[in-house]
């Protein structure tokens, strides 16, 4: 497609919206080709504006403010990242911070407009200076492209399968390099390589291409997954305004209306028909997309009209529908062969119709067509009747785009109004006096202008000057920063060596520390060792808390509870009867605790004569998770204890005896 068929698109924020509100900003946006206005969007979002874009891949996105579309200077990359390769942002109104108004530009290229222009006029009047070359296009990437060859994962450590890996990834990415070097050869594009070589092959590579992005995408494949990677990316440089070449306004041409007809496929037709009901294009192509059948339309001129032949509609004729803004259409019914062989003799004179996908695109096209004809026959009508001088195909347009008559009338009445120039102005003679005047006048400015250009000459050399001092310092530094790469490569390996062995050095005091503690612990347990192997300490089993949780964890995860057990609750507080009656079904000797202890727990443990003694009467000795009491004072509280109990149990039995012979003595006085 050739620079005058290529598609222009322009937009504009509307009012009370702004990319760094919370709520998504909506836009005005138009289409144009060849200085004529393909579509009008009042309003769409800034994804579906992206999205817009990427369909049609327009030469350039006009706007006056760039930064109505990103939130900030960081985000001009993330956008230039989102459009198509082929696609410039331009900013019409100059470069920030000079820019001048879209209005007194507008005016000083003869665009019409009335009062300040509203957001769809702004992003008219966007898309025609640009046209014109008014404007500066926003680079932020060089016409290079960076492609790399590096790992995809790393190899595990050690042992000969890790070693085999390494040998294949290596060889792989050595094979990859010669393979994009040998493609970037054949097409002719002039490259430098820098490489990583490794014992097996290249460890990694980096081409940089002398080629932008779009090109070398086309060239070499991306890879992002599996053993090596191949990564094409642009390469970055300082974000500029460039400006466009100037060139002459477009020959405005008559915008062409028409409804598309579309039957979808893995062979996919589409057919456009004039709103005079005549066929204007039909064709089919295998794997067409949704952007190439939108882009095949907008070439042609303007698709009002939507149309599918069959119920329910696909999906692909519903998005192509909703991109264009152009209503659907649909039969109520599925249409016969016979009706659609009967439509393709009526339509197709001088049309060839190759296949049946294409007789179902026109069956489409027509059937649309018919069900707009009495709407166009009113149209006709009141445009003879009132002799009105309009666009006639576009204020049908606008009617079956759902515009109500009489506006489009009154637009399309306006807008010839704005368009048709004034009447000059009879010019009176000026006085003798005066044309001298401006003639020194005109002198004086013609010397003034000569010293100006002298000084833009001077100042021009003077730029020659910096600019060959700016690349002669490019490539200085380029020449130190190749010297100083193995050196800074070689600062990191040694920066990151050190790194380790300082963290290698801590682990070694942090665990020196835990053996000397380690060491402690032990001295201390073979000190109670000893004590216990001579009889004077006991050990016993440490709990946690005198509950049931803890007493099952102990036993699942230390040791099992048995009979003849001392055990040690650290904390006592939570006991109760059931739990208590869990040591006793154990046949546990005795309790030791050292905090309070409830009486139910106690009870229910002297109950099944199992004594509960004070840490502070046995001299309880806690060793990490060990415990120790002094066995000779823990004998003498189980002595007592059972001396205790004898005791009571005597008592009882005594008072049973007189409580039996009081007994009988009242039931004999009776």
């Amino acid at each position: 497609m050739d620079n005058e068929s290529e598609f222009i698109m322009g937009f504009d924020i509307l009012p009370f919206h702004s990319p760094r509100s919370r709520t998504p900003a909506k836009y005005a946006c138009v289409i144009m080709r060849e200085g004529a206005v393909l579509n009008e969007y009042d309003e769409i979002s800034r994804r579906s504006l992206l999205n817009l874009v990427n369909e049609i891949s327009p030469k350039w996105l006009c706007t006056d403010n760039i930064f109505e579309i990103i939130p900030d200077s960081k985000s001009v990359i993330h956008l230039i990242e989102d459009l198509p390769p082929t696609t410039k942002l331009i900013q019409v109104t100059g470069v920030p911070p000079r820019q001048v108004s879209l209005a007194r530009l507008a005016r000083r290229h003869d665009l019409p407009f009335s009062g300040k222009p509203s957001p769809l006029e702004a992003a008219r009047i966007a898309a025609q200076l640009a046209s014109q070359g008014v404007g500066y296009s926003l680079e932020c990437f060089s016409a290079q492209t960076e492609i790399q060859v590096v790992r995809g994962r790393r190899p595990g450590r050690g042992g000969q399968s890790a070693n085999r890996f390494r040998r294949r990834v290596q060889s792989m990415i050595q094979q990859m390099t010669r393979e994009i070097e040998s493609k970037l050869k054949r097409a002719e594009i002039e490259y430098d390589i820098s490489i990583r070589k490794a014992d097996f092959g290249y460890a990694s590579s980096r081409i940089v291409a002398y080629a932008p992005l779009h090109i070398v995408r086309g060239i070499v494949d991306l890879k992002r997954s599996g053993d090596f990677k191949v990564l094409v990316e642009p390469i970055r440089k300082q974000t500029e305004f460039v400006p466009l070449e100037p060139t002459q306004a477009p020959r405005k041409t008559k915008t062409q209306y028409f409804i598309l007809g579309i039957d979808p496929g893995t062979t996919a037709a589409i057919c456009l028909l004039t709103l005079h009901g005549k066929v204007h294009f039909l064709e089919s192509k295998k794997a067409l997309t949704r952007a190439d059948i939108i882009r095949m339309a907008y070439s042609k001129g303007t698709p009002v009209m939507v149309a599918s032949d069959v119920t329910p509609v696909p999906n692909m004729v519903k998005k192509i529908s909703s991109t264009v803004n152009a209503d659907l259409f649909t039969p109520n019914s599925n249409i016969p062969v016979a009706e659609k062989n009967e439509i393709a003799r009526e339509f197709g004179d001088g049309v060839n119709i190759s296949n049946a996908h294409e007789r179902d695109a026109l069956t489409a096209a027509v059937y649309a067509y018919r069900s707009i004809v009495p709407k166009l026959r009113q149209i006709d009508r009141k445009v003879r009747e009132e002799r009105l001088d309009v666009d006639r195909d576009r204020l049908k347009a606008m009617v079956i785009r759902g515009s109500p008559m009489n506006e489009a009338i009154a637009r399309l009445t306006k807008e010839a109004e704005e368009a048709t120039p004034s009447e000059p102005k009879e010019v009176e003679e000026m006085p003798e006096e005066t044309i001298e005047s401006l003639r020194a006048r005109y002198n004086e400015l013609k010397d003034e202008n000569e010293i100006l250009e002298q000084k833009i000459e001077d100042l021009n050399r003077l730029v020659d000057y910096l600019r060959f001092k700016e690349n002669e310092l490019s490539h200085s530094l380029e020449i130190i920063s190749k010297q100083n790469y193995w050196k800074v490569k070689r600062d990191r390996k040694v920066a990151k060596k050190n790194s380790e062995i300082k963290r290698s050095r801590e682990r070694i005091h942090s665990l020196e520390d835990q053996i000397e503690d380690l060491e402690n612990l032990l001295s201390k347990l073979r000190g109670v060792k000893r004590l216990e192997m001579r009889g004077d300490m006991l050990t016993v089993k440490r709990i946690e808390k005198f509950t049931q949780e803890s007493i099952q964890r102990y036993m699942r995860e230390v040791a099992p509870l048995k009979k003849g057990d001392v055990v040690l609750f650290d904390d006592a507080s939570g006991a109760g009867p059931q739990t208590a009656h869990i040591l006793a079904e154990k046949g546990i000797r005795a309790v030791i605790v050292d905090t309070s202890l409830s009486h139910l727990a106690e009870n229910e443990l002297i109950k099944a004569e199992i004594p509960v003694i004070r840490a502070d009467e046995v001299k309880l000795r806690r060793i990490d998770e060990f415990a120790f009491i002094d066995r000779g004072r823990f004998e003498k509280n189980m002595s007592n204890f059972k001396e205790e109990v004898h005791e009571k149990a005597r008592q009882k039995r005594e008072d049973q005896l007189v409580e039996m012979v009081e007994r009988y003595r009242r039931e004999s006085s009776h």
